[in-house]
């Protein structure tokens, strides 16, 4: 619209341009033979503002008129007004019978501007492309000595949309995050009329965020000089998909009805005028519809003319804010906590999330959508859904969900599949609904991992097997590995090799085990051997023992309860067979406690 200003100015170029000087009545001068026969021409036409009202604007015109003639010419002089651009006259007029002396002669004259016809020339401007010409035909008339003076064609053209158009990418931050990230702006007119100027405006858009960012009421307002020449709100709302491309469109109309209004505001201002042009999407709240701004698709721009002075329009961007003028929640903690209840365990998230706006602003209350979902590998420990409605300040959600011993027995099989490691992966997807535009709201990241070795105290020392006080066999390079657990039990596979260090065959029957956690009894068996071991010869032997996968989710709520801590033994004995008789011997190197900690839900 900074444009508009430097048409004005043209206008009045065009104003002075269009002076008509008559005069007439000079033949009894002429037949006495005293005048030259040669017409009065004009040597030049200055002009200033006179009053300006709402209706008109007055225009001062000083004309200097050449009387060739050596004498006077009485009264008989008339000097008319006709202002015409694009074919629409804005101001017309005459001044009456003038009297020319000899040779210089400065003739004031004032006439008005119908403010109500700068309109009907603003259509022709913008349907001709922003461009307007104007023709000029002076005459000096003095009756049968009148010369015309060629006429006079100018041709002007404006560029007002081009503040509103362009390629660089621009970031829509809203608080620390990009909501959306601007790829290009444009306007175009469409086919204006005396009462109306169509204006298209629109913003290509990606969309960074992994939730779709919508829009349900876009409003805009157009003011000059406070004039508001154009305000409204479109029928439909906008979506941009989750990492996906779009347009936001605004179709606005100006009200020509009002630029008479701004052409006044604008000379009064001493040629001045500020364009406003404001986007904003619209939320309806408890306290009524509140407006939103959105300075991506908004331009504020100052301009200057010199309508009278034929002076250049002066146009600067004064800039809009970068940001949106709300900042979104932020979560601030997530803890986690997992307890026993009758009807088994229970795991819980709290996740802490803060509204920054005040209580009267227009998100002082923010609905909130949230989803989420911790996975302990493959085993889904809490999936849950909730919605809030965010106060000012700090809010806390709670995520709840009751934890089946079939969903702990599954974690703990993956847990031992994965050499005894835990990948605790959270997948929330939160968004908060912020009456125009639903927006994701980021969460910290909070995978963990954690391990075990529950294995870790089995020694693989050398161990003499003795009977009444005397060594029958050496145990060497004894170790213990899992098998391949099911639903029912986790396999703890054990072997080594048996030397017989007397001379006659030793059998190993079976070993027996023990394995306690946390207190809590996980196996209590005999593993079958049966492996004989002639005299002063070695053997390998192997055994296979058992958790009872019923006991773990005892174990492991209690090891949550205990801070994620708990203490591990493992107790071995082998079963022998020496002379027709059976043994009983305790195996200190396969045989443990240590303590078992691990660091997955006690912190945020």
């Amino acid at each position: 619209m900074s444009v508009l200003g430097s048409t004005a100015g043209k206008v009045a170029a065009v104003l002075v341009a269009g002076l008509v000087v008559t005069t007439a009545g000079i033949g009894a001068a002429l037949a006495t033979g005293a005048v030259n026969p040669e017409p009065p021409t004009v040597e030049s036409i200055d002009n200033e503002w006179g009053e300006v009202t709402d209706d008109r604007t007055g225009i001062r015109t000083t004309v200097v008129v050449d009387n060739p003639s050596g004498v006077g010419v009485p009264g008989v002089a008339g000097v008319s007004y006709d202002v015409a651009m694009n074919d629409v006259t804005v101001a017309s007029g005459s001044s009456g019978g003038l009297s020319l002396s000899p040779g210089r002669n400065e003739v004031t004259i004032e006439t008005d501007i119908d403010n109500r016809k700068i309109p009907a020339w603003w259509a022709s401007h913008i349907n001709a492309g922003e461009r307007t010409t104007v023709s000029v035909r002076p005459t000096v008339d003095a009756g049968f000595l009148s010369r015309a003076i060629p006429a006079q064609n100018r041709t002007f053209e404006t560029d007002m949309l081009s503040s509103f158009e362009s390629d660089d990418n621009q970031s829509v931050a809203v608080g620390n995050s990009t909501l959306l990230t601007v790829t290009g702006t444009d306007a175009s007119w469409g086919e204006a009329t005396e009462n109306r100027t169509p204006l298209s405006f629109s913003a290509s858009v990606r969309n960074p965020n992994d939730a779709p960012v919508s829009f349900s009421t876009l409003g805009y307002r157009v003011s000059m000089n406070d004039v508001v020449v154009a305000e409204d709100t479109t029928d439909g709302g906008v979506e941009v998909g989750a990492g996906s491309t779009g347009t936001i469109r605004i179709d606005s109309a100006l009200d020509n009805r009002k630029l008479d209004e701004w052409w006044v505001s604008h000379l009064r201002n001493g040629e001045n005028t500020t364009l406003d042009v404001e986007v904003f999407a619209v939320a309806e709240t408890d306290a009524g519809t509140e407006r939103v701004p959105l300075p991506f698709m908004s331009q504020r721009v100052a301009f200057q003319t010199d309508v009278l002075g034929g002076g250049a329009a002066d146009t600067r961007s004064l800039g809009t804010s970068e940001g949106v003028d709300f900042e979104p929640p932020t979560v601030g903690s997530v803890e986690r906590d997992w307890t026993a209840t009758d009807a088994g365990t229970r795991f819980s998230n709290r996740v802490t999330v803060t509204n920054p706006n005040d209580a009267d602003s227009a998100l002082g209350e923010i609905p909130l959508n949230a989803s989420y979902r911790v996975n302990a590998n493959d085993a889904t420990l809490l999936d849950a859904e909730s919605e809030a409605t965010l106060g000012p300040g700090e809010n806390e959600l709670a995520f709840a969900g009751e934890v089946g011993d079939d969903t702990i027995v599954e974690w703990w099989t993956s847990h031992v599949e994965n050499d005894e490691q835990t990948d605790l992966t959270t997948d929330a997807d939160v968004r908060a609904d912020l009456g125009f535009a639903e927006v994701p709201v980021a969460l910290p990241a909070d995978d963990t991992t954690f391990e075990t070795d529950l294995l870790a105290g089995f020694s693989g020392s050398s161990e003499e097997v003795a009977v009444r006080g005397r060594t029958v066999a050496t145990l060497d390079g004894m170790d213990a590995r899992w098998g391949e657990p099911t639903t029912d039990r986790t396999p703890m596979l054990v072997g080594g090799e048996v030397h017989n260090e007397r001379s006659r065959p030793l059998t190993v029957e079976s070993f027996g085990y023990e394995v306690r956690a946390g207190g809590v009894v996980l196996a209590d068996d005999e593993a079958s051997v049966g492996e004989t071991v002639p005299g002063g010869e070695s053997r390998s032997v192997n055994a296979t023992g058992y958790l009872d996968n019923d006991r773990i989710p005892d174990w492991w709520v209690g090891h949550l309860e205990n801070g994620e801590r708990s203490e591990l033994s493992v107790s071995y004995y082998a079963v022998v067979e020496y002379r027709g008789q059976q043994y009983t011997v305790d195996l200190d190197s396969m045989s443990y406690t240590q303590t078992v900690e691990t660091n997955a839900f006690g912190g945020s």
